[in-house]
């Protein structure tokens, strides 16, 4: 992901988070609001939780790498991953499925409020 595509601000965060819709699974939230940009911009965040420092960022990595399989830069949309404590790294491929899922029923809710 490119910098232009990341939100870092805590501000950021938390107008998204507090003014947008949430896609909720077992073991991520996916906080998402409309955005007048050409391109999505994508947070994610990792709780103490979580585990030491080493473990946030190998999950960070991770939700990356799943991320970028789901196609979501051409949405217009600021979006914000948050990664609960349940998250084990060791079950990668059952996770992404899980991540791809609510990305795309995201997608889906955006294009929807985008046509009405």
């Amino acid at each position: 992901m490119k910098k232009t595509n990341t939100v870092k601000a805590h501000r950021e965060f938390d107008r998204v988070i507090h003014h947008g819709r949430v896609i909720k699974s077992p073991h991520f939230s996916v906080y998402f609001v409309p955005s007048s940009l050409e391109y999505a911009r994508i947070g994610i965040s990792v709780g103490k939780k979580n585990g030491i420092a080493v473990k946030r960022v190998r999950i960070k990595r991770q939700v990356r790498a799943m991320v970028a399989k789901g196609d979501l830069l051409s949405l217009k949309a600021d979006i914000i991953i948050t990664i609960r404590p349940t998250y084990d790294p060791a079950e990668y491929t059952g996770l992404e499925e899980e991540l791809l899922s609510s990305l795309s029923r995201m997608k889906e809710t955006i294009i929807e409020t985008v046509q009405a």
